[in-house]
């Protein structure tokens, strides 16, 4: 193993920040350090450089203090929530790059520590673009360092994109493209419209989100209650909300009133309504440390995955990953012929419906509850499982780099 390369991650998202990308990158980190010297250059409160392990360093830093102090928060009222979206927009407008300060320290310290000891390979993940930025500004003076491109979402083929904003990152790709040496990304369809965009890249690869935990949970011979209780973790955004089910819920609950059942639902900001009459049925819960998410999600009966159709496809939404692991069905809302739905139904380990569809969500309520009285629990086998634990996507990125690097 090549455990004197030197590689350095380049990204706003690493602990103690929380987040689907925050997990992504602190595995890469982690299972990379197995293999590789990693230094992460994140985003911070304050500067500062920690060392993890004797193959894992971080340095922290800073950006735009208003910038940070204007990030949402869970426990903010739906009003003060709302607030800060609204100013995150003007400060947007008003301060062309917030993150520039980020960028420009980011960029001076890869390059300095370079400079003492060189990396063997950079690895910039978007989103923001300024990842990329400081990646393709360090690769404009050190050209002979590989560098991978790490893509959790579309670039410039957002279809929420405002002309401006499109028009910059399609310039922000022709650079990737003209300097980049691999690209990876999180699902066959996004990966694969890269390809098209980027014929200069000579690497490609699939690197899936996954879970990360070491829990062996055992399905339960018999529930103990007849409470059906759903579960919800992550947060809700634009038109990702839970009204649909809710509202197929309440009519449910209309027609069939001796049917209990409880909502909770963690870590979610306060923008969306919950119906009058399901005000006693619905938990709202703080968010909560990674692993005692993955014990609460256990404690559900079914977990809930919400995505709406869109012409966006590779969108794997979520907790998919973390739901598959403990062993309880997903009732997935979500674009039924998208990568979501697809591993759903090839691992038959839940419910899929279309997001909009009011009477098909009904239809799988049935099939939920009469499932629920019957004691059919849908799960993945457990072999399938372990194929998703982020370590064996991280696996692939390793052989991945000791390719790029060796050639």
């Amino acid at each position: 193993m090549s455990v004197n390369k030197r590689i350095a991650l380049i990204t706003t998202w690493y602990p103690p920040i929380t987040g689907v990308a925050v997990g992504r990158m602190y595995a890469f980190a982690n299972y990379l350090s197995e293999d590789f010297e990693v230094e992460v250059f994140c985003l911070g409160n304050r500067k500062e450089t920690i060392a993890k392990s004797e193959k894992l360093t971080v340095h922290y830093l800073r950006t735009n203090k208003l910038y940070q102090q204007l990030k949402s928060n869970q426990k903010d009222p739906k009003i003060i929530h709302n607030f800060k979206t609204l100013l995150r927009i003007l400060l947007k407008k008003a301060i062309k790059n917030p993150l520039k300060n980020w960028e420009i320290s980011t960029l001076l310290k890869l390059q300095t520590d370079h400079k003492k000891k060189a990396f063997d390979l950079i690895i910039s993940s978007f989103s923001p673009e300024e990842a990329h930025l400081v990646a393709i500004y360090f690769k404009k003076t050190f050209p002979s360092v590989p560098w991978i491109a790490d893509m959790r979402d579309e670039m410039a083929t957002n279809p929420y994109l405002d002309l401006l904003t499109k028009n910059r990152l399609i310039n922000i790709e022709k650079e990737i493209n003209k300097y980049a040496n691999g690209l990876i990304t999180v699902s066959e369809p996004i990966l694969l419209d890269f390809q098209k965009s980027m014929p200069k890249i000579a690497f490609f690869e699939e690197i899936r989100n996954g879970f990360d935990h070491s829990y062996a949970f055992e399905q339960e011979d018999k529930k103990i209650d007849n409470v059906l209780k759903f579960g919800y973790f992550g947060s809700f955004y634009g038109t990702r909300k839970p009204d649909n089910f809710l509202l197929a819920i309440e009519n449910f609950h209309y027609i069939n009133p001796k049917f209990i059942f409880e909502i909770h639902i963690y870590g979610a900001h306060n923008n969306y309504k919950i119906p009058n009459s399901l005000k006693n049925k619905v938990f709202k819960h703080l968010g909560l440390p990674y692993l005692k998410a993955i014990e609460e999600m256990n404690k559900m009966d079914v977990n809930l995955l919400f995505h709406p159709r869109s012409i966006q496809k590779g969108v794997f939404s979520g907790k998919i990953f973390d739901y598959i692991s403990v062993k309880k069905p997903i009732f997935a809302l979500v674009d039924k012929d998208d990568v979501a739905a697809k591993l759903i139904r090839d691992l038959n380990c839940g419910y899929v419906a279309e997001f909009d569809d009011l009477i098909e969500i009904k239809e799988k309520l049935d099939e939920i509850i009469s499932d629920f009285k019957n004691h059919i629990v849908r799960i993945a086998e457990q072999e399938d499982i372990k194929k998703l634990h982020r370590r064996n996507s991280v696996l692939r990125l390793t052989k991945m780099i000791h390719k790029i690097i060796s050639k």
